[in-house]
């Protein structure tokens, strides 16, 4: 259990209390808020009066540690799901042109309130209604909010970017200020019931002496490990919980201490720790646990290093722009008594894919690894700059297997999870198939050839071809003496 003990520290060290171990921040990198300024005689209120909107407005999105209580977010418990935790709603990325945002959130026609596609469809059915049906607004509250904002949104339509993501927020006009949801009680409260409604567990553990599995106590109110990670469905079920679905929560049983360290670690993992330019279409964590005598407060110190490095690459201006190093970073942890822990995963709908899963990898042989992907390009075609790095290696990887894989989409997919494999016995310090990649390689080249419309792409693939199989036969070579 390295990886779920290594996100419970994790969420242990963050000191988070109440609901911010259950909140994260919702956009990842930069982008734009549409604040919705709505017009209520007494935002403190127990149920708020929403006579209309006061006013709309464009912001940038603020990633201070301080604003995810403020914004009240987490994700729904599923994209079909007719409610949300906090009134906030995800546009993505807005079209070029006044006309066609206008269309994006209208609809096509203008008529929203038949458009199921339309985004302002989508805010009013999906997310205010809920807000009256628990008493949270006064009746009619959201049909007032979707007529006012239907007049004021026209007054932001030449501020949205198409290249950034933006979200639609809901809060209240004070003093000419702008009320985020977690400055609005009857916001908090409705968050709160939410939030305890989808924790809560079906009761199907009472009476079986079951204990929590990731602290061993015994409790009366044990709730599943899916509640963090949606590894399984209820209707695909292939990883714990097991064969019956009413029986899911005692599968892996965690009690709400817990539920909350683990809700708080994997936030702090998604935001520090997490990278998703490697393996394309997919997330890469890598969790880094104390070994030995290695503990707080001096685990603390290393780990707040490992994150103002990784940050320190992601937020570089576009004049030093170079490519981010996140293994290279971690293989900088030697002699630290740091192990780490690497999950790659990809979302499909409401389930979280697990393609890899390596524990306990010491940053000595990252280390190696690095060094050995170094010394082989160095070698074979005299590259010294950024190309050298194991992130580049590993993105090189799959990369070139893809173009070897073509057009078919069949093909790519059995590529791929080759790539996942050698990528997995690389963490492990494993043997690399250098042979199965050979004969890979061999019987595809002719493909890659005839498929291909450029030259210097084929060139580019036979060179990357040719540098991994030596590289890996000189990790084979020389693992045995090393960390590898």
């Amino acid at each position: 259990m390295g990886f779920l003990q290594a996100i419970w520290a994790l969420g242990d060290l963050g000191g988070g209390e109440g609901l911010e171990p259950y909140l994260k921040f919702p956009l990842e990198k930069e982008g734009r808020v549409i604040r919705v300024y709505l017009d209520v005689p007494d935002p403190e209120a127990e149920v708020l009066d929403v006579r209309g909107v006061a006013r709309v407005d464009v912001a940038h999105f603020q990633h201070e540690p301080e604003m995810k209580l403020k914004y009240l977010y987490r994700d729904r418990v599923g994209s079909a799901s007719t409610w949300g935790f906090t009134p906030i709603h995800k546009l993505g990325k807005p079209k070029a042109g006044r006309d066609k945002n206008r269309e994006y959130l209208l609809g096509k026609k203008g008529d929203w309130r038949r458009d199921k596609d339309s985004h302002f469809f989508k805010i009013r059915n999906k997310l205010l209604l809920e807000y009256e049906a628990t008493g949270t607004l006064t009746t009619g509250s959201a049909d007032r909010i979707m007529a006012g904002l239907e007049k004021k949104i026209e007054e932001v339509l030449d501020d949205l970017d198409p290249k950034q993501s933006h979200i639609v927020i809901f809060g209240a006009a004070k003093g000419g200020k702008f009320l985020y949801p977690g400055e609005i009680p009857a916001f908090v409260a409705y968050f709160r019931r939410k939030l305890g409604e989808s924790l809560q567990g079906r009761g199907r553990n009472k009476g079986e002496g079951l204990v929590c599995a990731i602290c061993g106590k015994a409790s009366g109110n044990l709730t599943g490990l899916k509640k963090v990670f949606k590894f399984s469905t209820d209707d695909k079920v292939n990883f714990a919980p097991g064969l019956e679905k009413e029986r899911a929560e005692a599968t892996f049983p965690i009690c709400q201490s817990c539920l909350e360290k683990m809700s708080g670690g994997r936030e702090h993992t998604e935001r520090k720790l997490a990278n998703a330019s490697i393996l394309p279409g997919m997330r890469l964590w890598a969790i880094p646990e104390a070994v030995g005598e290695a503990r707080t407060p001096i685990f603390t110190t290393f780990l707040k290093d490992i994150e103002a490095n990784l940050e320190d690459d992601r937020l570089q201006s576009p004049g030093e722009k170079r490519e981010e190093r996140f293994f290279t970073q971690l293989a900088r942890q030697g002699d630290t008594g740091l192990a780490f822990h690497f999950v790659c995963w990809e979302r499909n709908n409401a389930q979280e894919l697990v393609h890899l899963m390596v524990e306990d990898v010491p940053p000595e042989r990252l280390a190696f690894l690095e060094a050995r992907w170094s010394e082989t390009v160095r070698s074979l075609f005299d590259w010294d700059n950024d190309l050298r790095s194991l992130d580049s290696a590993i993105r090189s990887l799959y990369v070139t297997l893809s173009r070897f894989a073509g057009k078919s989409e069949a093909d790519r997919q059995v590529f791929r999870d080759f790539a996942l494999k050698v990528i997995s016995r690389m963490l492990q310090g494993e043997k690399l198939p250098v042979a199965a990649y050979k004969k890979i390689i061999n019987a595809r080249t002719g493909k890659l050839i005839f498929e291909s419309d450029s030259w210097s792409s084929v060139k580019e693939s036979i060179l990357f071809a040719h540098a991994w199989a030596e590289f890996m036969i000189r990790v084979n070579d020389r693992g045995e003496d090393n960390e590898a």
